[in-house]
């Protein structure tokens, strides 16, 4: 296969089905192909075609995808646009979708549900947009198929990067592209027709829409939660996993610290199939690792399971993933060592300059891998992580000038720094992220580890990151005690003290906010940019 839309009407001979466990609604793969189509005729009549962007603002539901691919099957690219899981103003949730619009220059978004009220804000600012509603789109008559040709270089999906650390940017991803990345993951992975994926991550990040267009590629059964069903219960989910044998799922790392923590409260449930925990989408944290397989072990849940991975949005996912069966790999290096171009120390766990990290695994297929700092480096070596392969990205939309930021001499710089270690991936963090202090390095992960685990700090959240244009660290805690003026006082100290006992840090400017205050991206994403913002602000 070589586009979507050959993806899509293979499905007219698939058994497997998408399960929607919160309204019990089913959505037969055999359908899918009539619907789209029909949804198709709905969007070419409104003027949509070859050459638009056409975002989505329709949530979790037997809705979106035949939105998504009636999308596609037009020749148009599909945009799934950021939809908060509670919309209590629509303009507020609308403000930040304006600049994609723009960036894209849609003409058209489709919008059902709380969607709807968010795409009518969005027109406002927006003028010139148009609005399709989507609601019902599954009920509609399948038609003739009247659609363009799709050919493998015309342009599929447009994803917006999540904007944790910039401003987000158009990956531009073709149909030949795409098909490459989901193949490459279901090939490294083994994916069969049993396979059960159990998944909360909203489908506009790109690990759900991955995740869910590697199910109907396979073709396998999908069961889809909204993230906020998961959020405010993830035992729920853990029952259903069990209850319908689910064999993989996918989710940011903080996610497998509510299913440990759900687990743990969980003494009659096993997991008889569960062999894939994706991990990735930020940090994969040692002690994660080890509370999930404690809890989840105990359970039934094989330690290879948990399935640390590297992935971008500018490669369709997948980068690195462990090999199947191995359980994770950790390391410990000496934090005070990671100097880009140098070899890499590695120390006894025992030492208190030692920093554990997680192995991602090896390439998968079709990508090549290279550590550089202007030229390959040696395995141990860290530097920058490079990559290249036919799952990789041609640019962002419309903005030459970070696309050759990202694309240079014909390979992909992802920004993030890193080491080979027996062909396995091993991340120290982001270059945007380094804080330098007095010459030293320090990555954000090592303080905030440092000090995540205090009492006083509401549920570990924390982030560290520069002041602009200065050398100095500020933590930026969410603090359980905010109320009480002496345990803020208390709580200060105990942080500035695991700071300076962990890593060395002399000085550390410490900032305390109520509970929930941290932003986060729409996919759960802390968004260190709009921090840093905030600390200057603060200060000025």
């Amino acid at each position: 296969m070589n586009t979507l839309v050959e993806v899509l009407d293979a499905l007219a001979y698939s058994d497997q089905r998408v399960v929607f466990p919160e309204t019990g609604e089913v959505l037969p793969h055999r359908e899918l192909p009539g619907l789209a189509r029909s949804f198709g005729r709905v969007l070419a009549n409104a003027g949509a075609g070859p050459g638009d962007v056409v975002g989505i603002l329709v949530p979790t539901s037997s809705d979106w995808l035949p939105v998504f691919f009636g999308v596609v099957v037009t020749g148009a690219a599909a945009s799934a646009l950021p939809l908060t899981p509670l919309v209590f103003d629509p303009s507020v949730a609308a403000a930040p979708l304006c600049p994609l619009v723009e960036a894209a220059q849609m003409r058209y978004v489709v919008a059902a549900g709380p969607g709807l009220a968010v795409a009518e804000a969005l027109v406002a600012l927006c003028p010139g947009l148009t609005i399709v509603n989507a609601d019902g789109a599954r009920q509609a008559e399948p038609s003739a198929d009247q659609r363009p040709p799709v050919s493998a270089t015309d342009l599929a999906v447009v994803q917006f990067t999540s904007g944790s650390t910039a401003r987000p940017k158009g990956v531009v991803l073709k149909h030949g592209t795409a098909v490459a990345g989901i193949s490459a993951i279901n090939t490294h992975i083994r994916t069969t027709s049993t396979d059960v994926l159990v998944q909360w991550l909203p489908l506009f990040h790109d690990m759900g829409l991955v995740a869910l267009l590697c199910s109907l590629l396979t073709p396998n059964d999908a069961h889809l939660f909204s993230a906020l069903a998961f959020l405010r219960d993830p035992s729920s989910v853990l029952r259903h996993i069990a209850s319908v044998d689910g064999s993989i799922v996918t989710g940011p790392n903080f996610s497998y610290d509510m299913f440990a923590t759900a687990a743990a409260q969980m003494d009659e449930i096993s997991f008889r199939a569960w062999r894939l925990a994706l991990n990735g989408a930020e940090t994969v944290r040692a002690q994660t690792v080890t509370d999930f397989n404690r809890e989840l072990g105990a359970r039934g849940v094989p330690a290879s399971t948990m399935y640390p991975c590297f992935g971008m949005a500018e490669a369709t996912l997948a980068v690195t993933l462990p090999r199947l069966g191995a359980e994770p790999r950790g390391v410990n290096v000496d934090r005070d060592a990671l100097e880009v171009g140098q070899l890499v120390t590695y120390v006894e766990a025992s030492s208190s300059h030692a920093r554990q990290l997680i192995s991602l695994g090896v390439p998968v297929p079709g990508i090549e891998l290279m550590i550089s700092n202007g030229s390959p480096l040696a395995e141990g070596q860290l530097g920058e992580v490079c990559i290249r392969g036919a799952s990789v990205f041609d640019g962002y939309l419309n903005d030459a000038s970070a696309t050759a930021e990202a694309l240079r001499d014909g390979w992909l710089h992802s920004g993030d720094i890193g080491f080979l270690n027996g062909g396995e991936l091993f991340i120290a963090g982001r270059s945007k992220e380094v804080i330098i202090v007095q010459g030293r390095n320090f990555f954000p992960d090592d303080v905030e580890e440092a000090v995540r685990g205090l009492d006083g700090i509401y549920r570990g959240h924390c982030l560290a990151v520069a002041r602009t244009n200065e050398e100095s660290i500020v933590v930026v805690a969410e603090s359980a005690v905010h109320a009480d003026l002496e345990s803020r006082a208390e709580l200060t100290k105990a942080i500035r003290g695991a700071a300076s006992r962990a890593v060395g840090l002399s000085s550390l400017q410490v900032i305390l906010v109520p509970p929930r205050s941290l932003p986060r991206t729409t996919s759960g994403k802390w968004q260190r940019a709009r921090v840093r913002d905030l600390v200057d602000a603060y200060f000025a």
